[in-house]
């Protein structure tokens, strides 16, 4: 037998499950605003602002709030709202993706990829030795034009991209177009991130280097070894539209290049908060390469690979080649929050080796050598005998 309530008891009800909603959204937003916000005066404001919007909202709104998502977006919000495009949110499986491929861990099938911009269809602009894309017969400036049973397009490439990394032990198949001529594979997933590609030319070693992750060092140190026996007389070291990782693994990796910091900032960087208070150093022991270096840069190149040149540059081991990087000199850190998600934070300003600040200004090369239009246009960079800043480094070095 049903009972009736009160209209009075409803009324109740209702403001009790309003009230309980609007409580839990305060509060999550307070923990993560209480760690942003240190003024009371701006918390009280920021919250009567939130409060008379989640008012208005829950009162006029027609349509059904998901709560999950609601906190999810109010904190991206508010880390959008700084303007700072290297702070962000993250939810918990995006932290847990970026954890695992800041780690060098984040599986795939061994290759980066690009979408071309004429055709849609994504460009294999890396290609990683044993991985399993390669035992497949995958070449670099294959062009992927199937995966699954869907066509890759310009409008769904970067969806399409997702594909190809996925938990171990899986595969996908895929067709790809290599002169004119396709051809269907299916490739293994469970491929550990690769940041470091390497080959001998000539007397020289190149080194390819698309990321700063934790394992980057231990692929750095393999690639070195191995082109030391064979024969390699110097290096070219190529950061081009390197932008991914962090300064920590990027000091790493130039660690193994230059001696102890002596001069500067003695050290190879120091990061300075809004207060003028060093948080960070990154330094170097007395280790180092003997061997001439050249180091490729361009407008993509950001982040740790800027310190990586601007750094071999001041310690006098290498010349720059290539276009003005980036600008972006700033340090950034993951902040855990209580739900499993995170917020990325700008936090300081680098210095690096010689105390020179490029942030926002960029790093110029010695020697500015540009590629073909039609080049730059394309995803990845040309092949090493059609690509001009290779050429200019390796002319260079030829001429001692």
């Amino acid at each position: 037998m049903n009972k009736k309530i009160s209209l009075g008891l409803a009324i109740s009800l209702i403001l009790i499950s309003a009230t309980a909603s609007f409580a839990v959204t305060m509060t999550y937003s307070q923990r993560i605003y209480n760690r942003l916000i240190p003024s009371f005066s701006s918390r009280t404001a920021m919250y009567s602002a939130i409060a008379e919007l989640d008012e208005l909202i829950r009162r006029e709104y027609y349509g059904e709030i998901d709560q999950n998502s609601l906190n999810a977006k109010l904190a991206d919000g508010y880390v959008r709202g700084l303007g700072d495009i290297s702070s962000f949110y993250m939810t918990a499986p995006q932290y847990l993706e970026y954890s695992e491929r800041i780690l060098g861990k984040l599986p795939g099938v061994g290759i980066t990829v690009e979408p071309n911009p004429l055709t849609g269809f994504l460009t294999v602009t890396e290609m990683f030795p044993d991985s399993p894309a390669a035992a497949e017969g995958l070449e670099k400036f294959d062009e992927i034009i199937k995966i699954g049973n869907d066509t890759v397009t310009k409008e769904n490439s970067a969806a399409m991209a997702g594909k190809l990394s996925g938990k171990e032990l899986s595969s996908v198949s895929l067709t790809y177009r290599r002169d004119g001529n396709d051809k269907a594979i299916s490739v293994l997933i469970g491929y550990e991130a690769k940041s470091v590609a390497y080959e001998r030319v000539g007397e020289f070693g190149y080194v390819k280097i698309t990321a700063f992750y934790e394992n980057t060092l231990e692929q750095f140190d393999k690639a070195i070894a191995e082109l030391l026996k064979q024969g390699a007389k110097s290096f070219i070291f190529d950061v081009r539209n390197t932008t991914e990782g962090t300064i920590e693994y990027a000091a790493n990796v130039l660690d193994r290049l230059v001696p102890s910091p002596t001069e500067g900032e003695q050290a190879l960087a120091k990061a300075y908060d809004k207060n003028g208070k060093v948080i960070e150093t990154y330094q170097s022991d007395a280790n180092d390469m003997t061997q001439k270096m050249v180091v490729l840069i361009n407008a993509k190149t950001a982040g740790g690979a800027e310190l990586f040149a601007c750094d071999l540059r001041d310690f006098g081991k290498a010349d720059l080649i290539g276009g003005k990087t980036k600008g972006n000199g700033k340090l950034q850190k993951v902040y855990p929050l209580d739900d499993g998600s995170a917020v990325m934070l700008t936090v300081a300003v680098l210095k690096p080796y010689s105390g020179r600040v490029y942030d926002g200004a960029g790093i110029e090369p010695d020697f500015e050598v540009s590629l073909t239009a039609e080049q730059e246009k394309s995803p990845g960079m040309p092949k090493l005998e059609d690509d001009a800043q290779f050429q200019a480094a390796y002319n260079w070095l030829s001429e001692g």
